[in-house]
């Protein structure tokens, strides 16, 4: 249950933090044409390395507040 909530909120934030990389992406292209593609590419991939602790963040917080006790991994099982 927990997994999935988590994967939903990873997905939800990736998609706009893209979008909010696109539109950044859009201004400097307008600006700097030369610049629009590579920028775009440093957001895109960019945006799948921050959307992780922002999710965690997210989904661990969403739980707390509904009462869900959150799971913890055991430290010697890995």
């Amino acid at each position: 249950m927990q997994a999935g909530i988590l994967m939903l909120v990873y997905i939800l934030t990736t998609a706009v933090l893209q979008f909010i990389g696109f539109l950044i992406s859009q201004l400097i292209d307008y600006q700097l044409p030369t610049f629009g593609l590579m920028t775009f590419l440093i957001l895109f991939m960019g945006a799948f390395g921050l959307a992780w602790p922002i999710a965690v963040w997210i989904a661990e917080t969403g739980m707390r507040k509904y009462g869900i006790e959150i799971e913890q991994m055991d430290k010697r099982a890995v």
